[in-house]
């Protein structure tokens, strides 16, 4: 008999073990999912916290880590419930920052300008002109 793929639209969460993820993009043979973790604070830059969902499981307390993705098999997902529209859009925005802040880190050094005011000062202590010597 001929199995049918489970039908995954951009926003759902999918479970397999006992991994959780939201579905970014769906493609003919393969689903892209960024990985739900479990704690009120961010880890990376590129955390996004759930502003609303419809789901079958708890997501209290749940942080979207958008600093890592990977393309899955979707007969292997479960599909547990969604995330909203706005969302989805945090998220989308989220990977493409990640995305050209990787890409900036792999640039050489000296390529781009330093975003400080002033740039480092070579041989500055860090007091202020005229504050009393300590030695």
């Amino acid at each position: 008999m001929n199995e049918q793929l489970p039908t995954l639209s951009r926003g759902d969460i999918v479970v397999r073990g006992h991994a959780r993820g939201v579905v970014v993009t769906v493609a003919e043979k393969h689903v892209l999912v960024v990985p739900l973790l479990w704690g009120t604070s961010p880890r990376h830059r590129a955390d996004v916290h759930p502003i609303c969902w419809e789901a079958s499981v708890s997501l209290h307390d749940s942080v979207i880590h958008c600093g890592t993705w990977s393309w899955v098999n979707p007969s292997h997902q479960k599909r547990v419930g969604q995330v909203c529209i706005p969302t989805m859009r945090a998220v989308t925005t989220a990977m493409r920052r990640e995305a050209e802040a990787r890409q900036t880190e792999r640039l050489p050094a000296g390529l781009v300008k330093s975003t400080l005011a002033f740039g480092p000062m070579m041989g500055s202590r860090g007091r202020r002109v005229g504050a009393p010597s300590l030695g």
